[in-house]
């Protein structure tokens, strides 16, 4: 029997939609880091105690290498004596948002045929789990990409060999996924190491040997920090993550397995392919795609950010489900090309749905923050967050309203505050009542404690004071700060 002829788009579905969708998803870049998305979460505190050492901040000695890359632009900053938040603010959002970019950019260079392979592992993979920016296993996913195209598609030359290594040295302290993921790039760098050797070309078998020590010390370093976790809580949150796919996966994985779906049946019988390229067929996916992207602003009453956050062990499985096809690619490439064109062009349709939904929900953030400094402007003293507008979102995550026990990131809201901060003069902070009650304050962690004065972030080398904020504090005598805790205040600042 012959093999499959190709299924060759027409009409709309000729449209060449990679270029596109990689245009769209730079729109996305920018709009994050203008909007300063960077601070949801884990990001609003990396800022403001980068801020306070004004220098590097390693959180976590096994991923201390991803956090030197996500800060690198916020402290060169500093050091060049940027004081202006806004600029600072922009330069980290740079360090936390160009990693994928630039990854992208590696892999198109140094394999254009194969691109859609990389925009495959960011649309089901990244962009399933990119809205908290500085999650380190968002850069081990990135790093894994450019080390694999190298080893697989790239006849080894000075750009390929600087990039090889780069990644492969990024992985070593990056996060505990790395185990995995750096597996079978140490495998494929010993296989291409010995055959560099065999064809009597040292230099490159031996960048490929130096490749491969990396891998496997950046295995050595993620085992160290799974059986010694300096943060167990977040080992439990990662496995936890994985089992709860089948709860609650999320409006874009739901859309995303859909979708995986549609790919699966493309690669089956030529006429489920040929169905699939009809006009009609095509317009009915593209306003299905629309609306996938704009569900945020469709709907955003029902967006949870924090189930992104739960996403992110797809930044493990997806890279591990595309390796088998990558070696294919690389192996036996006639299995892919009856259907390639097709692949490309959903894989395309899939990066560009992705990159929507995270603009549209970047437009919620960015409404947020307007919000937010408007509160922040105009009152005084602690404001807890549910007697403002923000009552009614989940701007940190998780659930803010009247007697809910959920906190989620709302141990960011101080840091928030400082973050987005428009005058140097601070005159109050949003603080979640699950952190101002006094009982709760005694069990659980917060970066510092809003109702001390003697606690609070020293910026001054900013020019940042909090005397209107710490003239409005309730005091004693003994000079013990406290709050009236008062759940179910529904008032909100207009």
């Amino acid at each position: 029997m012959g093999e499959p002829t190709s299924a060759k788009p027409s009409g709309l579905a000729a449209v060449k939609w990679m270029p596109w969708a990689a245009v769209i998803f730079g729109l996305w870049t920018v709009s994050a880091i203008l909007s300063s998305r960077c601070l949801y979460a884990d990001g609003s505190h990396e800022f403001v105690r980068v801020l306070e050492a004004q220098d590097f901040v390693a959180l976590m000695w096994s991923r201390h290498f991803a956090f030197y890359v996500y800060q690198f632009p916020l402290v060169l900053a500093i050091k060049l004596g940027i004081m202006d938040l806004h600029w600072l603010r922009v330069a980290f959002g740079l360090g936390c948002f160009l990693p994928w970019p630039l990854a992208l950019f590696c892999c198109w260079r140094i394999s254009k045929k194969y691109f859609w392979l990389a925009a495959a592992g960011c649309a089901a993979g990244y962009l399933n789990a990119a809205f908290m920016a500085v999650g380190e296993h968002i850069l081990a996913h990135a790093l894994f990409w450019p080390a694999l195209f190298v080893l697989l598609f790239s006849a080894l030359d000075l750009f390929a060999a600087a990039v090889l290594l780069a990644a492969a040295t990024g992985l070593v302290f990056c996060y505990e996924s790395q185990i995995f993921l750096c597996v079978p790039l140490a495998g494929l760098a010993l296989w291409r190491a010995w055959g560099e050797r065999s064809a009597h070309r040292p230099l490159a078998g031996t960048v490929f040997l130096t490749a491969a020590a990396l891998f496997l010390g950046s295995i050595c370093v993620g085992l160290g920090g799974v059986f010694l976790p300096e943060a167990p809580a977040n080992l439990y949150g990662f496995k936890h993550g994985a089992i709860a796919i089948l709860q609650h996966t999320g409006w874009t994985l739901d859309c995303t397995l859909v979708w995986a779906g549609l790919v699966l049946a493309a690669c089956g019988p030529e006429k489920i392919a040929q169905f699939i390229i009809r006009p009609a067929v095509t317009y009915l996916l593209l306003a299905l795609f629309l609306v996938w992207g704009a569900w945020p602003l469709l709907a955003p009453g029902r967006l949870d950010n924090a189930v992104q956050f739960d996403n992110r062990y797809l930044d493990l499985l997806v890279p591990l489900a595309l390796l088998p096809v990558a070696l294919i690619a690389r192996s036996r490439p006639r299995w892919l090309e009856s259907r390639q064109t097709l692949l490309v062009q959903l894989i395309a349709a899939l990066w560009i749905a992705q990159s929507l939904w995270q603009i549209s929900a970047t437009v919620n953030w960015y409404h947020d923050v307007m919000w937010m400094r408007e509160t922040l402007a105009t009152r005084q003293g602690v404001i807890p967050v549910r007697v403002t507008v923000l009552a009614a979102d989940r701007m940190q995550g998780g659930d803010v309203l009247p007697h809910s026990n959920s906190g989620r990131f709302e141990w960011s809201w101080p840091c928030l505050s400082i973050s987005l901060a428009t005058t140097t003069n601070i005159n109050c902070l949003i603080c979640s009542e699950l952190y101002l009650d006094p009982v709760r304050r005694a069990t659980v962690w917060e970066p510092f404690d809003p109702l001390n004065p003697e606690k609070l972030p020293r910026l001054e080398h900013y020019g940042i004071r909090f005397d209107g904020y710490t003239n409005a504090l309730p005091f004693d005598p003994g000079n013990v700060y406290t709050f009236k805790f008062q759940p179910g205040n529904k008032n909100k600042s207009q």
